[in-house]
């Protein structure tokens, strides 16, 4: 469950900030609601910059769900085995809706040895990969790779093999994820998605790895409190079975611990949260609502990564540090190292381009 405390007044002053917060974390039609629902009065200035954040957000997750229906035609037509995350209909599934927040581009996760397959077949739907992506950092340590479409009305498609970057412990068996799907249909369509408890995993991969990076956290840390809170105990009992075989279940305790220092999140009967705080000091709302925010005092990358690892996992510090080390020397090759030739700039249409919710 969720527990809301009272509902403090709101100073004039402060609304300039709150928008700007509610903006950069991609959460302002939520922020909305929360504070409609605890009896805010709106100011208009709000009102305004809610409504075009709405109108952002309805023509960004059409172009995303057209897109999401055209290449799961194609996939699906040639027997390729996928699922989609993130994205609007990870929002439908949690909140009930396909538009609370903007996404920019479709994710979907295959199987590293369908790689070849699924690039040529978004090839034949034209979609083309950048020079930039096609070097070995994007494809072994990163795990995915961004295709852009010639057409302004489709949206970039992230293909993913791997679910975590290099820096945090990642999952030991990628393949559980593709082996559950849970079908949401798109008119005709039946569109293989992460299952509600790979869901909550993503979102504790996405929130850490956004703490790491020094990157927004806020939304991947909503969405977990939201899917997680309308789990029963035996679901419940799962989630923490597949972090636990999945060898991330310092991921799931550590943003557990943070969403019942911020958001209220209570799971009483779940596994023993993981604090950081003493980490981060007073600055962890910073750093997950703000962390731009040249005042925060971040922690060392290697005392997180040592939090993140579980001392009972022989080898994971180690391997951690290992995969993160030939990232980063991967990173400097692959600036160096010439790709394959571009695309001609003058038939390619990039649509706008903002970090996926």
């Amino acid at each position: 469950m969720i527990v809301r405390p009272p509902s403090p007044a709101i100073d004039a002053d402060d609304w300039a900030d709150i928008i700007m917060v509610g903006k950069s974390c991609k959460l302002l039609l939520h922020l909305g609601a929360g504070l409609r629902a605890a009896g805010q009065d709106i100011p208009d200035a709000f009102s305004r910059e809610e409504d075009r954040f709405r109108k952002l957000t309805l023509a960004m997750n059409g172009v995303n769900i057209a897109t999401i229906t055209n290449i799961s035609k194609a996939l699906i037509h040639d027997d390729l085995r996928f699922i989609v995350f993130k994205g609007p209909l990870a929002q439908r599934r949690i909140y009930g809706g396909y538009f609370h927040r903007p996404s920019s581009d479709v994710d979907i996760l295959i199987d590293r040895g369908d790689l070849r397959r699924c690039t040529a077949l978004l090839q034949e739907a034209g979609y083309f990969l950048p020079a930039e992506c096609d070097r070995i950092w994007w494809r072994a340590f990163l795990g995915e790779q961004h295709f852009f479409s010639r057409s302004p009305n489709q949206a970039t498609v992230d293909v993913h093999h791997r679910l975590q970057q290099p820096g945090c412990p990642h999952p030991m068996d990628v393949g559980a994820f593709l082996r559950e799907p849970a079908d949401q249909e798109l008119g005709q369509v039946k569109v293989p998605c992460i299952s509600p408890i790979h869901e909550i995993l993503l979102a504790s991969l996405s929130f850490v790895k956004s703490l790491t990076q020094h990157c927004h956290a806020a939304a991947y840390l909503l969405d977990f409190c939201a899917a997680i809170a309308g789990l029963d105990h035996a679901a419940l009992a799962i989630l923490h079975q597949r972090a636990t075989e999945q060898n991330i279940e310092h991921s799931l305790r550590i943003t557990l611990a943070c969403a019942e220092s911020m958001f209220g999140l209570e799971v009483p009967e779940f596994a023993e949260p993981l604090p950081i705080s003493d980490l981060f000091g007073a600055d962890l709302s910073l750093a997950v609502f703000t962390p731009d925010d040249p005042s925060i005092a971040w922690p060392r990358l290697r005392h997180l990564l040592w939090r993140l690892c579980d001392d009972r996992r022989a080898g994971q510090k180690l391997g951690t540090y290992m995969w993160v080390g030939g990232s980063f020397l991967a990173s400097k090759a692959a600036r160096k190292i010439p790709g394959w030739p571009k695309e001609d700039p003058t038939i390619i249409h990039v649509a706008p381009v903002a970090a996926s919710g």
